[in-house]
């Protein structure tokens, strides 16, 4: 398929050109192409519900997903979700596996799902999951659900994408004072009590509350919910929030404009890396010279050295 049939495709909200756009923005090695990608789509996008859900491992968002995305797009519209960093070091197996789960449940239902790697600088998210998000969001989808493992730099970086942030713990595993430390409680819109039905998740409730009520005051008082995933108790008010949020989001611009800066800055930091691949390949293409360096068996740090100063004397 050509760039332009992609994204003739993608606004038309066609599935193969969806998957094979989002393929394009995820490999490093065709960022000419998703630059055109994201040019053709661009003026397009901007009116999706973009939803983080972060929380450790374990903990249920999976299923939260599933039924989620279900409610949302018997009521208010069209639901995709982003699956990032399916092959982290920290979720194991089980991670994978319930991934799939959902995939083949969502599926089921008509809601388009894929799982992104993640190779953002620093652990953030990766320019390719802003680019799939700005497909997503051209396809004209309604509400992109974006879920991160809950281990990591991802998870804080949800918020620079995200226009709601739901925070999903849980009683009995030591969650909200984790989620103290890793600076979670100040990202979360929403936080999210899942397996009501256990011990000591009205305790956990509890404690979320004590510790946000200590945090500084914002305009939007963040609500603390408690769910059951299994028989779906308290969704009506979670989606109820959700939408109440997005509403509170759009009569704020502040938003947008934090969140194209750091698209900016990304694009930027791409070009930049695309520029210095060609031109270490166009240094190193001179085998005359490397064979000289060679014989003189110097280290390769020092090497470089002398690689760069033949294009830049003042290092």
């Amino acid at each position: 398929m050509k760039i332009q049939d992609i994204i003739e495709g993608i606004l038309r909200g066609d599935r193969r050109s969806i998957a094979r756009g989002i393929s394009i923005v995820e490999d490093d090695e065709k960022i000419e192409e998703s630059s055109e990608v994201i040019r053709g789509i661009f003026n397009h996008t901007g009116r999706a519900h973009v939803i983080g859900i972060t929380g450790p491992p374990g903990i249920g968002k999976s299923t939260m997903i599933g039924r989620l995305s279900r409610l949302l797009s018997e009521d208010n519209g069209k639901v995709s979700v982003i699956a990032v960093d399916a092959s982290s070091p920290f979720s194991g197996g089980s991670l994978l596996g319930n991934r799939i789960r959902m995939q083949e449940s969502l599926t089921e239902n008509g809601i388009f799902m894929r799982s992104l790697a993640n190779r953002g600088v620093n652990g953030g998210l990766s320019r390719s999951t802003w680019d799939a998000v700005k497909i997503l969001d051209a396809a004209g989808n309604d509400f992109i659900i974006i879920e991160t493992v809950g281990a990591g730099q991802a998870d804080l970086d949800i918020v620079n994408l995200a226009d709601t942030v739901i925070v999903v713990l849980g009683p009995g595993l030591g969650d909200e004072i984790q989620a103290i430390k890793a600076g979670i409680m100040e990202i979360g819109n929403i936080f999210v009590v899942n397996k009501m039905d256990r011990d000591g998740a009205f305790l956990a409730m509890k404690d979320i509350q004590d510790s946000l009520s200590m945090t500084p005051q914002k305009e939007w008082k963040v609500p603390v919910i408690g769910v059951n995933s299994m028989n779906g108790d308290g969704y009506d008010e979670l989606v109820a929030k959700i939408m109440e949020h997005g509403k509170f989001n759009k009569a704020r611009p502040q938003l947008r404009i934090k969140r194209f800066r750091k698209e900016v800055e990304m694009a930027l930091q791409a070009e930049i890396r695309r520029r210095y691949v060609l031109e270490t390949k166009e240094l190193l293409n001179n085998d005359e010279r490397i064979k000289d360096i060679a014989e003189e068996k110097v280290d390769p740090y020092s090497a470089a050295m002398k690689i760069l100063k033949t294009r830049r004397p003042d290092l």
